[in-house]
């Protein structure tokens, strides 16, 4: 056998990015294993735009930090491969450019002089509000690398991040029709708050699936040749058979486990409404088996709601505080067992809010 090379990939596929771009959707969600290549495909087909009619692109991280880490360095694996031989790439402060060598001329003292056209930018999500009015008329892809957050890692998402970036999409669209959207990630956090937009609750169906009235195409990657492949690089080989080979191999939610989950039974009764951080969830017993069910579903005559912070306060709310007898009887319940939920991102929720409470 050929002995690889200490730089050489194992990997033989990568995403298939103009499968995707080939759907026409103006807001893709691609959630695929990690190192499948989903950042490269879409930067290679922004390049290939730029080359075919003048079209940029915008590469956007959520904060400064990450963006100045990965902006720099995002075109080095395309001129590593020599993907485009006679083009050269620089960046400089937020903005990217391109150059034709078919364009080159040369100085008095022979030097070759590239002529530079700008072909993307750079911005970071927590500050997209600086950018309000300023022309992006020749954009045609966004590109939202990790839009899923490593579950439980600070500084986690912004305090509205899925209004912060339809606020980008429309500053950077106004009324073109011909602005997309891909939103990169893995598979860290079920209980994301893109996934809450579309009313994603479970692990989404592998393969593609649409929602928001086919505004939105989510797609949820498995490849078995490059699961095999990743599983013989160093990393694959220390996690296959832990914890972490869900995540780190198989694409899988790390939260998306569907222990406790179970719809209300038939004979549960509604007790009360809570509100935590955007969520209402309908609290509802079986007074037959003594089991608690936590739902989405709120009977329309519901006249008030249970408020845990002061964000979720509404004129239909009333703030409880949390020590409530309520919440503490919910607590004992969850101990012991006696707490069911609809779905997963139902239960993941529901436990920070009782975590807030006091839940250890």
């Amino acid at each position: 056998n050929r002995r690889m090379a200490k730089n050489e990939s194992v990997h033989t596929s990568y995403y298939d990015a103009p499968a995707t771009i080939s759907r026409g959707c103006h807001m893709n969600l691609i959630v695929t294993m990690r190192s499948r290549g989903k950042t490269y495909g879409f930067i290679k087909a922004a390049i290939k735009d730029w080359i075919r009619d003048g079209s940029q692109f915008v590469l956007v991280r959520r904060y400064d930090t990450e963006l100045q880490q990965q902006f720099p360095k995002m075109f080095d694996a395309i001129v590593r491969k020599r993907e485009f031989p006679r083009h050269m790439f620089r960046v400089s402060g937020d903005t990217a450019y391109i150059a034709d060598a078919r364009e080159d001329e040369k100085d008095k003292k022979g030097n070759v002089k590239h002529k530079w056209h700008v072909i993307g930018y750079g911005i970071p999500l927590s500050k997209q509000a600086n950018y309000k009015g300023t022309e992006f008329a020749y954009v045609k892809k966004i590109i939202f690398d990790e839009f899923i957050r490593v579950l439980r890692t600070p500084p986690g998402y912004l305090r509205d991040d899925v209004g912060a970036f339809l606020d980008l999409f429309k500053t950077i669209s106004r009324d073109r029709q011909n602005v997309y959207a891909y939103l990169l990630g893995n598979a860290c956090d079920l209980t994301n708050p893109y996934f809450r937009f579309i009313g994603l609750d479970r692990e989404p169906p592998e393969g593609y699936s649409w929602y928001k009235h086919h505004e939105i195409l989510v797609h949820y990657e498995k490849d078995a040749t490059f699961r095999a492949e990743e599983a013989q690089t160093v990393v694959g080989r220390l996690v296959e058979g832990t914890a972490y080979a869900g995540v780190m191999i198989d694409n899988e939610f790390y939260n998306g486990g569907d222990y406790f989950i179970e719809h209300k039974t038939k004979n549960a009764k509604f007790k009360y409404a809570i509100s935590f951080l955007g969520y209402e969830f309908g609290v509802w017993c079986d007074f037959m088996s003594l089991t608690y069910y936590v739902s989405s579903k709120i009977p329309a005559d519901t006249e008030f709601v249970m408020a845990l912070t002061t964000e979720d306060m509404r004129p239909s709310t009333v703030m409880i505080g949390k020590v409530s007898p309520w919440l503490k009887s919910l607590i004992k319940l969850f101990r012991i067992g006696q707490v069911r939920f609809e779905s997963p991102a139902i239960r993941e929720a529901f436990v920070e809010a009782l975590k807030y409470c006091g839940l250890r």
